[in-house]
């Protein structure tokens, strides 16, 4: 995927049941599932999912990540679509305030995986990166992780970059292409023009860390796992110096495979009526290896 895609934020990983929001009340089990594409001329058999949970984290390895369980086998018909749900229901637990991110994975018997936990380089890896706060209360604190990928140190810097929407509780209900929250999340995607013009939504970029507050970093005593040499050059040769990916709000130098800890504290409610969303983005060695996904809603 090209640099700066908020790749870590897939509207194809749902969870239920859930509020029209997206939220989920840790302590309750639900069901995770995820829609596949199959975009070629023939049949796809034993099509398989396999689920995991982690916590919040801008760079996510298998080594951070707990398995939920898998799918069951299915073939999905050329040109078709299919939900696969989790046989295993998962209990989000309360960490970092219940908040929680997933990571899905899918092959089948002719098209296997080739990239592991890594959506921007394999098109069989799905993750969704999400805290959607409610709109009232106190600033809620989370501690977000950042793992770096390479098997050397490399510098790097959390970005933020926000965005105001106006009349978010308008979407609810509208009959939208995507789940509410989802337009929230991509509220750069052009198939969403038509529908915030229609509904007198306006969108706009937000002052930098309005509402948000971000930390030093702390490097931890684990690793992170790295990735292989192949899913390693594959990440440098995404590496673009010319992107703007927002104001830099935290930076280190990780060791190699090291793992990070940054508080991140939000302010609840959104501002003025509008809702606040915060796009953070770990870059590391000048490439965007992940990112997570803060929405504020006004009370």
């Amino acid at each position: 995927m090209p640099a700066g895609t908020p790749f870590w934020a897939s509207p194809d990983i749902t969870v239920t049941p859930s509020d029209p929001w997206g939220r989920v009340t840790a302590g309750d089990e639900v069901l995770v599932s995820v829609t596949v594409q199959n975009l070629g001329y023939a049949p796809a058999s034993g099509v398989r999912a396999r689920f995991w949970w982690a916590d919040p984290s801008a760079g996510i390895s298998p080594t951070l990540a707990t398995v939920i369980g898998a799918s069951d086998r299915t073939s999905i018909a050329a040109g078709q679509a299919e939900t696969l749900p989790c046989t295993t229901l998962w209990t989000p637990q309360f960490v970092n305030g219940g908040h929680e991110c997933l990571i899905v994975e899918v092959s089948c018997l002719g098209d296997p995986l080739t990239s592991t936990f890594r959506p921007d380089l394999d098109r069989h890896v799905g993750q969704r990166n999400v805290t959607v706060l409610a709109g009232e209360g106190e600033p809620h604190p989370m501690t977000l992780k950042l793992a770096n990928p390479f098997s050397e140190e490399a510098p790097t810097t959390l970005y933020v970059r926000s965005f105001r929407l106006s009349s978010p509780h308008r979407l609810i209900g509208f009959g939208l292409h995507v789940h509410p929250i989802d337009a929230l999340i991509h509220l750069q995607d052009r198939t969403l023009t038509d529908p915030f013009a229609a509904l007198g939504i306006r969108t706009g970029p937000a002052e930098p860390m309005t509402g948000l507050q971000v930390g030093g970093l702390d490097i931890a005593d684990v690793l992170g796992g790295g990735f292989g040499e192949e899913a390693q050059r594959l990440l440098r040769e995404r590496r673009d110096h010319d992107t703007d990916f927002g104001t830099p709000a935290a930076e280190t130098t990780l060791p190699a495979a090291g793992v990070a800890m940054v508080p991140v504290t939000v302010g609840l409610g959104g501002t003025g009526g509008q809702a606040l969303i915060h796009r953070l983005t770990q870059v590391t060695d000048g490439v965007d290896v992940g990112g997570y996904t803060v929405v504020s809603l006004p009370g």
